[in-house]
């Protein structure tokens, strides 16, 4: 009975190869579109994610118990970099000014908007904000004062921040001058699910401040991203599904009489529904194949002209463009299958 299904299915595929190839034609052309929506948005989404993480951190941590975190240690996977930083007020030139101890490199990279003359400061040397600067009357490389030790000023940093106010040391000299050892707040870069991070922390025990014009203006960027390639792969579809639905209710309309013999013969409704599905599971799985390679390949090709990148290969896009052509060429043939056993047999085969 299978045996005798396939050759039937075959068959009529076989005769109608002309059809056949314009249906395949029309998946294919919708799967190349999807596979190449999908592969360029899930790597888009993580390029732009690292992109905007390059804009500095998103979270703050801080102490859940005590005033300082001694060790920030987490095993996170969307935590992508941190930044402990000591703070502390110290009296120079009868005027209270914030310090801030980091590794300064670190604290660079996390914050590359950081616009430094001069250089990053080592050992008795410090890093002056321009607020901080004008307002001890300081400038590269002069010496400032701090108690009985002095410091070289190896630059000064412009921010537009609440940075401009601060002194800026390594944290080993941090906590030689301030007694204290751990870190204030930790700055935090996530790429990926920022909620995520936040309760994974908060079951650490610390207390966590999502820095929201970062975070929430990044998380909308890219979720109007993802929506408006959705909408693209859409709409797509849904020509290829039109396409592939006028093609086979054309072919029902000519298999009329073919029809109504195989129904006069004894053949189901059950049946015949099961061959339309499977030609057009036939359909959706080769345009699928052989869409996937061609918008592989126009991937490629947005991805280099439009984002000056290649993508990656996703093996999840090929199982993805297999079942959505496959699906799509199911939802086209409904139409197809409802005239097909509608077809009254014995009106057929008398002519009318």
């Amino acid at each position: 009975m299978i045996e005798l299904f396939t050759r039937l299915v075959t068959k009529s595929l076989w005769v109608r190869k002309e059809r056949l190839l314009i249906s395949i034609i029309a998946v294919m052309l919708g799967a190349a579109m999807v596979t190449s929506l999908l592969t360029i948005s899930l790597d888009i989404r993580e390029r732009m994610g690292q992109e905007l993480r390059s804009y500095g951190a998103n979270l703050v941590v801080l102490p859940g118990e005590g005033e300082y975190i001694q060790q920030f240690n987490t095993t996170h996977s969307s935590i992508i970099g941190s930044v402990p930083f000591l703070y502390f007020k110290a009296e120079v030139n009868s005027k209270k000014i914030e310090f801030a101890g980091a590794d300064l490199e670190a604290a660079k990279k996390m914050n590359p908007w950081w616009h430094i003359e001069g250089v990053l400061p080592k050992r008795e040397e410090v890093l002056l904000g321009i607020n901080a600067a004008n307002k001890l009357g300081l400038k590269t490389g002069d010496t400032l004062s701090l108690g009985k030790r002095s410091f070289k000023v190896s630059g000064i940093l412009d921010t537009g921040t609440p940075d401009d106010n601060r002194i800026f040391i390594p944290v080993e000299t941090a906590e030689q001058i301030s007694g204290k050892s751990g870190a204030t707040l930790v700055q935090v870069s996530v790429l990926g699910d920022v909620d995520e991070v936040i309760k994974y922390l908060e079951n650490e025990g610390y207390k966590v401040k999502k820095i929201r014009q970062v975070a929430e203006s990044e998380k909308a960027l890219l979720d109007k991203t993802q929506l408006l390639i959705s909408l693209v792969a859409f709409f797509v579809l849904s020509a290829a599904c039109l396409g592939l639905l006028s093609t086979m209710i054309t072919g029902v309309l000519e298999r009329s009489r073919e029809i109504g013999l195989m129904k006069a013969l004894g053949c189901g409704n059950g049946r015949l529904a099961a061959m339309f599905l499977a030609e057009a599971g036939v359909m959706g799985a080769a345009g699928g194949v052989l869409g996937y390679f061609a918008g592989l390949s126009l991937s490629q090709f947005i991805g280099m002209e439009i984002f000056d990148m290649l993508v990656s290969i996703k093996p999840e896009v090929f199982i993805l463009t297999i079942l959505i052509s496959i699906l799509v060429a199911a939802i086209a043939s409904l139409l197809p299958i409802r005239r097909a056993v509608s077809i009254d047999p014995a009106v057929i085969l008398r002519g009318e």
